[in-house]
């Protein structure tokens, strides 16, 4: 029998996007997410605010390079490295400079890069508005390798999206007790469709959005209830077009409690109303 693998839990620490007008980018970031700047390396720059930590590199458009996940003990690291290599899973040096040197990368199938580490600096100051960073989700056409992938890492399946034919339009699977750290869609093409950062409750919701409102930027979904997840929601987009979701009170389920399925229908997405239909 095999051993359960190492990766629980683990946490979304930081994601690396990609876009071809990094200044547009970095000024709507700090305004808008309120983070602080640095360039890390020539054309790489470390956005940190609080419990929200992004990397912004030069290349294409709406591009996630990578989304990388923290684990806090560095034993666990080695350990899950042997998991994943140990069921065929390649493993590559971390592209990341947050993470200390045990850190190590995988492609899935779509070549999206997930990396697992242990935080260079856990340290994080307080934010006027809280936000961490809290999953990442991408779309494609190869949605059951994708979660097939995440599975063999040891993520636990939370819910799966299903259509009237039985097909999987989408599933979500978690990393530790919150309802899902990644997810996939089931899109035409491989992209990036949205990041989420999971504020403190529902009155963080409201003062987001007028702090948004403030700045006469427009909500682009929401606010809303998931139906998986449970999660008040509400979506912005920034300069390049990537989706940033703000979250409240995102379901929790232990390691061991078994995935549910949901219909392939607006209601399913979004409990108060309309949806954004990737399929």
């Amino acid at each position: 029998m095999n051993s359960p693998s190492p990766l629980w839990p683990a946490r979304l620490h930081h994601v690396k996007i990609t876009s071809d007008q990094p200044p547009v980018l970095l000024d709507f970031y700090q305004r808008v997410l309120e983070v602080n700047v640095t360039e890390a390396t020539d054309g790489v720059w470390d956005l940190a605010g609080g419990e929200r930590r992004f990397l912004l590199g030069r290349g294409k458009r709406n591009g996630l390079a990578f989304a990388a996940m923290a684990i806090d003990d560095p034993a666990r690291v080695a350990a899950l490295k042997a998991h994943a290599e140990g069921r065929g899973i390649a493993t590559s040096a971390s592209p990341s400079p947050l993470f200390t040197g045990d850190a190590f990368a995988v492609s899935d199938p779509d070549g999206n890069v997930l990396v697992f580490g242990t935080p260079k600096n856990s340290a994080r100051a307080p934010d006027r508005l809280p936000g961490r960073l809290q999953h990442v989700v991408v779309g494609s056409p190869n949605l059951e390798a994708l979660i097939d992938f995440r599975l063999a890492l040891g993520f636990a399946l939370s819910d799966e999206v299903r259509n009237d034919k039985g097909e999987l339009t989408a599933a979500f699977v978690r990393s530790d007790p919150e309802h899902h750290s990644l997810a996939v869609f089931r899109t035409k093409a491989p992209r990036f469709d949205h990041y989420s950062m999971e504020t403190t409750g529902w009155n963080d919701i409201r003062d987001w959005a007028d702090h948004l409102g403030g700045m006469r930027l427009p909500l682009g979904w929401g606010p809303g209830r998931h139906g998986p997840g449970n999660n008040l929601f509400f979506m912005i987009a920034d300069p390049d077009g990537n989706m940033i979701e703000l979250s409240a009170e995102i379901e929790r389920m232990e390691r061991d409690v078994p995935a549910r399925q949901w219909p392939h229908e607006e209601h399913t997405l979004n409990q108060w109303g309309g949806a954004w239909m990737r399929s």
